[in-house]
């Protein structure tokens, strides 16, 4: 048995045993149990995709528990995507045309992705998100469109129209209103018959024969209660961020980044890790198999030091300690959070002259579509706030900026030399950037500024999943009464979830969820 804690040489000895996490417990005998509660599906989890599962079954008349750990409803972040919707129609936007832009997120991923979840989100979501939408507009919540980068669709930072974000009583910032939607989930839920177990923490699944009919879960006063599912379990437990073997053997390249170890079932924004893999365990022990695309996909969101878009990063010039330019910084926050990572120290910096407040346009995070553009003043009393608060040098010269920022002297000044040549020649004989992405330094004062901020929020996938949504064993054969739902759901990003499409995540558990409470009813 491993552990990652132990220090260990890998050899092939090693490498054929099996992780701590990967062996099963002893099954928990009916002796233990105290209480068995019967249902048509349980759910297990009521976050997004919970809720949007458990909803979308009991509307087809099953009779459905949820199960969480929490004492309500939890959700983080709060921009949902769709491809199209009646909000979307109300203000004449066009319906979205993935023809090309899938063909580049599968190759950004190495086309190491499920495309059957792909198009079944983008066939399916629109139907999902007015469903939503009708729920939330009955309890008077302003259903809008998050403003997204708005670029050349061939680059990496433009972001499809479809974003939908909630805004109610003391929400006005695009972006942040999920629990908006997680209210009038449940309360549909409820108000329908569903029932809700909270603060019970599940342990294992039950099999009868190949199929799972049970999970069976710890209340708060230490009860073992078995509440099973005469037609299907539905795994909805987030990701594994917070399991140190897991990320170990799944996400290795990161895991050392991902060092909470405090599991709160109620947090809403936490980083560095999250949960501790729950569902996923259950899953392996049960006889699933992992995932096909390895490594498993981090959400990382990087620094937004002087981003001219939401969802952007800086789109000047990037210097590493070395003072050398290293990248083509046609790029948003996480793209360039992944070059960054591995540069010298991991550290990187922008700088730019007060020109460029006024090169292009402005757009901040948290804004709506269609709102105007942030004025150049209001663009540079941002830089101006940073500089007070030291997290942006100022300078009359770019020489000041390059001595505030401890960089090389001689090398980052030719660096930031060279750089401007080829701005002012429009050709980027260097890293072929696009002539109307460069942006020359040229005004004073001039400003400069980190880029090494690394927001590590979660990691996506888990067991083996059809585009069904059911749980497979390693030869692709459902295990019969088991799904998954939303971050678990195995193949769905690869390489790193790079917020091209801002509110894909949640999207697939709103789209996942309704599609699979129907799936159930009609096939179980």
């Amino acid at each position: 048995m491993i552990r990652m804690s132990e220090e260990l040489l890998l050899n092939a000895d090693i490498a054929a045993k099996k992780w701590s996490f990967e062996i099963p417990p002893a099954p928990i005998d009916d002796s233990e149990i105290a209480e068995t509660v019967t249902s048509d599906v349980v759910v297990v989890g009521e976050g997004m995709s919970g809720l949007c599962t458990a909803l979308s079954a009991t509307e087809e008349g099953l009779k459905t528990t949820i199960v969480t750990a929490s004492s309500k409803p939890v959700g983080r972040g709060g921009s949902v995507f769709a491809t199209y919707s009646k909000v979307m129609e109300r203000l004449g936007y066009p319906r979205f045309d993935a023809t090309d832009f899938y063909l580049q997120e599968f190759a950004s991923s190495s086309y190491n992705v499920d495309q059957r979840k792909w198009y079944s989100f983008h066939n399916n979501s629109e139907t999902a998100m007015n469903w939503l939408i009708d729920m939330l507009e009955a309890d008077g919540v302003k259903v809008v469109l998050e403003n997204g980068n708005v670029d050349d669709p061939q680059s990496p930072t433009y972001q499809p129209i479809g974003t939908h974000a909630f805004m109610g009583e003391n929400v006005s910032f695009a972006g942040i209103g999920i629990t908006f939607a997680l209210k009038a989930l449940e309360k549909n839920f409820l108000a329908k018959g569903g029932t809700v177990a909270y603060r019970n923490i599940a342990k294992q699944l039950v099999k009868s024969g190949e199929r799972v009919t049970a999970v069976i879960a710890e209340d708060s006063e230490g009860r073992l209660i078995k509440y099973e599912a005469t037609k299907a379990v539905v795994l909805a437990t987030g990701d594994f961020s917070a399991n140190r073997d897991m990320m170990a053997k799944y996400c290795p390249s990161y895991a050392k980044y991902f060092i909470n170890d405090d599991v709160d079932y109620d947090a809403a924004f936490v980083e560095k890790g999250l949960y501790k893999g729950d569902g996923h365990r259950m899953a392996l022990w049960a006889g699933a198999a992992w995932q096909r695309t390895f490594p498993n996909a981090p959400l990382i969101q990087g620094s937004r030091t002087c981003s001219n878009m939401p969802y952007g990063a800086h789109r000047g010039i990037r210097i590493n300690k070395n003072g050398e330019r290293f990248m083509n910084e046609d790029s948003n926050a996480p793209y360039t959070a992944q070059a960054v990572l591995r540069e010298p120290d991991q550290t990187a910096y922008a700088i730019w002259g007060t020109n460029y407040a006024y090169d292009i346009g402005w757009q901040a995070h948290g804004s709506t579509r269609g709102s105007d553009d942030t004025p150049p003043e209001k663009v540079i009393e941002r830089w101006e706030a940073g500089v007070g608060n030291g997290n942006i040098v100022k300078g009359g010269t770019i020489e000041e900026v390059v001595a505030g920022l401890g960089l090389p002297h001689e090398t980052t000044l030719a660096t930031i030399k060279r750089y401007n040549e080829l701005c002012r020649a429009g050709v980027d004989t260097d890293f072929c950037k696009k002539p109307k992405y460069l942006q020359e330094i040229r005004q004073a004062p001039f400003y400069g500024g980190k880029i090494d901020e690394y927001r590590f929020f979660s990691v996506f996938g888990g067991p083996r999943t059809n585009h069904n949504m059911q749980i497979c064993d390693e030869n692709d054969v459902p295990l019969g009464g088991l799904y998954a739902a939303g971050t678990m759901i195995g193949d769905m990003y690869a390489n790193c979830y790079n917020f091209r499409i801002a509110g894909h995540n949640y999207g697939c558990c709103l789209t996942f969820g309704y599609l699979t409470g129907k799936f159930i009813a009609k096939n179980e």
